[in-house]
């Protein structure tokens, strides 16, 4: 931590608690726990919204950015709600204990003792305690809270729900919306019960007999639920009908399933419903005509290729096609069935009424404006919103706003005021939450026996076996949702029964000065926008248009726009570059800087309305370096210096969905204060680098002897703030020519300093520093990630730090592959040529370009080469010519070859083929020849485990 005093002021706290020591075992145990499925923030209920921090994160962020000096432990876990009220001390070490004790059969909440934090909020008398330190440390008056991207505002709901003054702001319309839900209308308005279910029980009525009509149902008992979509194209070759169905499940269950078999006659197809155990002998649910993107046509067996395939999508070629049907009894018992004439008859019905009702021609009309050729609709011929949607989707959708519109005013004329307003932001916020859950982007989940909401991927994507659901009905449809967001909201509002709203802010983060006075703030936390994970306004301009149908004379201030702000919005989007990059910028290059440029601006409005001796944290989750050097430029150029940094868990470990898998299971909390005048000197790069490695050192050997449950990959990742807090202090730093030296340098450094502390610690083989560059890194690899994907830019910051450019070598060596943004490590299989191939008179010799290694060579370029070869004869030629051909090498006394046999025996997971062989070459024959030390090996290891497990 600096040493700088930041304000000469009294009435200011010169520290805070969150620039000491804090409890962050405990604190990443309750937001693991927070992450799981219902333990989550009201305020996520609300609607769908990306990225969400867990609650014991936030309002560790919120108290201790504010709190004076250091604060207790117990202290803080008390105030946050995590451990047991009959605890008196040792609360950390309780959590600590209770995680690696085996978990019962009761629930999470029983296993600790004590209630989940997100439905505890302070008691009268906690405020008051915390109100009268904080008035005292700040002058007499209650620090304010900013958060100048809000998002969904669970940053400054807590700050509001612990009694202090919070600003909130947010470009995007769509949070915003929950923002007026949860911090304004919740604490200023209150209960909207029963009120707001009376009026959502006469929009449904009136909505559900309008849509009954369009599902249709040969039994009069029951009622479909939701029914499974696929396309049918005519094949290129015979003209038959061709479903689009990769597998033909409908439901999954303990004893099979439900499933649709298909029958296959004279160019059509017909569906009928079977239990998996009692369809035909040669039935295989799991084999349908589509194969990946492309289809092979059960008429005549020739494959449409996914070109032809987009195309008639995109052209309009195909039919809707309902392969199966979930349905509900009157006696409420759950069934399924194929698909029929009564729901082509539906789906005819609705077709009509969208080509015939001229208020429907205009509903949804809003273009696509989606950047990615991968997630963008119109690939499929959705170029407008409303394309999204099946006819029948779509007129369920509008019967649904017609029946809010038609009981609006009634809303407005009986309630004046915000109350009003308030009873149609919720019911609106149901009403965009149904689209989550019924459009041609939602994926049938057999698993399940009924659709998914569109963002399992943060994408766009048409699903071929897609969802078609009755909002009209129960389970899935218009009541259901809306008793979740009733029901999210009352819970809001209970949990801050004297608190008071949130300002806030709709708009341009770069322009909060325009908004709020200068010196207004004391602390502001800000979780910035995902640099290029998600591309927020692009993905949800899906509810956006149907929230301004609804709302925008409710709130003009938010729906005054065609589509979402997309210019001003703080993501590195390369795709929006295309059309102005040239050979001096990339499109990657100009998003970098449009990012560094949006959050300088961010940064320094920040600056400008904080408070002398005002803190920021910043909640930043990535793992490209690119993103940090971006980010961290961005906070130094608009006057801040770092004073802090803490590691935090905030993410779910192999979260789906986020591009290229690019954030990281932690996050780093950087703490800044303002910098009221820059040193004019500047700080030689030579001088400060061996501090920026010791620093990124101390932090990776820290974390492993605190026993702190934190991955390798993201050990490396907490060493990024403290290097970045010595690289602020030293700012301006440059090399010996007088040129600058950014952040990414620093950050380099670092990884190769960790990437030292972790091969010490988890490395028992001696030795691996004298085996050649490539080999070691391959090594580093499997050991900090553990399986053979990784993403691009770790890998390449890895071969730094081992000496080797991976590019360069990619060609000749085949060591790895691309897979997406990630990079693939190769084995055996894909890099050594066949030696019975070789030795054969007979048999055409393997490509050396597609298999670099070859195996009868008796000198190896690199070890791993070596490696490869002896498991590739071993596997082809058996353990008697493994024995004689590394006899023939005298591997026997090459110990760079035993370094890289018995290191490979470490890191590769138990699992893996090459392992398996591995430990087959060290054993028997082989294994006597070889005479390898292994005593230092779990032979039976499982594969490796998270740091705390290593202790």
């Amino acid at each position: 931590m600096s040493e700088q005093s930041f304000t000469d002021e009294e009435g200011v706290p010169d520290t805070i608690a969150i620039e000491s020591k804090l409890p962050l075992n405990a604190i990443d145990i309750e937001s693991q726990k927070d992450m799981e499925s219902g333990r989550y923030h009201s305020l996520r209920s609300l609607h769908k919204w990306f990225a969400a921090r867990p609650t014991p994160a936030v309002r560790l962020a919120v108290l201790a950015s504010v709190y004076p000096g250091e604060i207790d432990s117990d202290e803080l876990l008390r105030l946050m709600k995590i451990g047991p009220k009959e605890l008196d001390s040792g609360l950390a070490e309780f959590v600590e204990n209770k995680f690696t004790e085996e978990k019962g059969s009761g629930t999470l909440d029983d296993h600790y003792g004590y209630p989940n934090p997100n439905t505890q909020s302070p008691t009268k008398a906690e405020i008051e305690k915390l109100q009268g330190t904080l008035r005292e440390a700040w002058g007499g008056e209650l620090p304010t809270i900013l958060d100048p991207t809000a998002g969904r505002g669970i940053i400054p709901f807590e700050a509001i729900r612990y009694g202090l003054p919070a600003k909130a702001n947010e470009l995007n319309p769509v949070p915003s919306l929950i923002l007026k839900a949860g911090l304004e209308y919740a604490p200023k308005v209150g209960s909207l019960d029963p009120d707001i279910r009376e009026w959502r029980d006469k929009i449904h009525e009136t909505a559900k007999e309008n849509i009954e009509p369009y599902f249709p149902t040969e039994e009069p008992d029951r009622q479909i639920l939701n029914s499974a979509l696929t396309y049918i194209i005519q094949c290129d070759s015979c003209g038959g009908e061709i479903p689009l169905v990769s597998k033909w499940w409908l439901n999954k269950d303990s004893d099979g399933g439900d499933v649709i078999v298909p029958k296959y006659e004279d160019g059509s197809v017909e569906y009928s419903y079977s239990r998996v155990n009692a369809a035909p002998e040669d039935y295989d649910p799991d084999e349908g005509p589509l194969r990946g993107e492309s289809a092979e046509c059960p008429h005549c067996d020739v494959v449409n290729e996914q070109e032809s395939v987009q195309r008639k999508i995109q052209e309009g070629n195909f039919e809707f096609s309902i392969y199966g049907v979930n349905y509900e009894t009157a006696t409420g018992e759950r069934g399924y069935r194929a698909g029929g004439a009564c729901d082509e008859e539906g789906m005819k019905k609705a077709a009509e009424r969208v080509e015939s009702d001229f208020d429907l021609l205009t509903f949804l009309s809003e273009p696509v404006d989606v950047s990615s050729r991968i997630s963008d609709p119109s690939n499929y011929g959705m170029d407008e919103w409303r394309d999204i949607f099946t006819p029948r989707q779509l007129v369920v959708q509008y019967e649904l706003y017609r029946a809010f519109e038609q009981y609006k005013p009634e809303i407005r004329q009986e309630y004046k005021g915000e109350k009003s307003d308030a009873i149609l932001t919720v019911l609106s916020l149901a009403a965009s939450r149904t689209m989550n859950y019924n459009t041609r982007l939602n994926q049938w989940r057999d698993s399940r026996g009924y659709g998914s909401h569109i963002f399992t991927d943060n994408n766009l994507v048409l699903k071929k076996m897609s969802v078609d659901n009755n909002l009209s009905a129960p389970r899935r449809g218009y009541k259901n949702h809306s008793e979740h967001v009733i029901d999210a909201y009352e819970t809001l509002v209970s949990y801050i029964p004297h608190s008071e709203a949130a300002e806030l802010s709709f708009g341009d983060a770069g322009q909060l000065s325009s908004k709020f006075e200068s010196g207004s703030v004391d602390a502001a936390i800000v979780d910035p926008p995902y640099y290029s994970s998600i591309m927020y306004a692009e993905l949800s301009d899906v509810f956006y248009v149907i929230q301004k149908e609804y709302l925008e004379d409710v709130h003009p201030e938010i729906y005054g726009s065609n589509l979402t702000d997309k210019d001003n919005e703080a993501v590195a989007n390369p795709y929006r570059f295309e059309e102005i990059a040239d050979d001096e910028q990339s499109k990657d290059d100009l998003a970098d800087q449009h990012y560094e440029s949006k959050m300088e601006e961010i940064f320094a409005e920040v600056q400008e309305l904080l408070s002398p001796g005002g803190v920021m944290t910043v909640m930043f989750t990535h793992r490209e370096m690119d993103a940090w050097d971006t980010l961290t430029s961005a906070l130094i150029s608009a006057g801040f210096t770092i004073t802090a940094t803490h590691p935090i868990k905030t993410e779910m470990s192999d979260r789906i969905g986020v591009q290229g898998k690019a954030s990281a299971d932690s996050s780093i909390f950087l703490v800044a204060r303002k910098e009221e005048a820059q040193s004019p000197s500047r700080t030689l790069w030579e001088e400060v680098q061996d501090d920026i490695r010791q620093a990124a050192r101390d932090q990776a050997e820290e974390i492993l002897d605190s026993g702190y449950n934190i991955s390798k990959t993201d050990t490396a990742i907490a060493a990024y703030g403290p290097t970045l807090q010595k690289y602020a202090e030293e700012y301006p730093v440059v090399n010996k020519k007088g040129e600058e030296i950014r952040p990414r340098e620093a950050l380099s450094q670092a990884r190769e300093a960790v990437t030292g502390v972790l091969a010490e610690r988890f490395l028992k083989t001696d030795g691996i520093e004298q085996i050649d560059s490539l080999s070691r890194w391959y090594i580093l690899s499997w050991l900090i990630y553990e399986n053979d994907t990784i993403p691009y830019d770790e890998a390449r910051q890895l071969g730094v730090a081992a000496n080797v450019d991976i590019d360069n070598i990619k060609r000749s060596t085949k060591i790895w592959g691309k897979s997406g943004k990630d990079i693939q490590l190769k084995d055996h299989t894909d890099r050594v040529q066949d030696i019975v191939m070789l030795k054969s008179d007979s048999a055409n010799n393997p490509s050396s370009q597609k298999y670099p290694v070859n195996p009868t060579d008796t000198r190896f370029t690199y070890n791993i080469d070596a490696v490869h070869s002896a498991i590739h004869v071993y596997d082809r030629e058996g353990a008697r010519a493994a024995w004689q051909w590394l006899s023939d090498r005298n591997l026997k006394s090459n110990r760079e070859f035993e370094v890289t046999v018995t290191a490979l025996l470490e890191v590769l997971p138990a699992e893996s083929d090459m392992r398996e062989t591995l430990v087959n070459l060290v054993s028997g024959e082989t294994g006597d020849y070889l005479d390898i030390n292994l005593s230092h090996i779990d032979m039976t290891k499982e594969g490796q485990t998270e740091l705390s497990d290593h202790q």
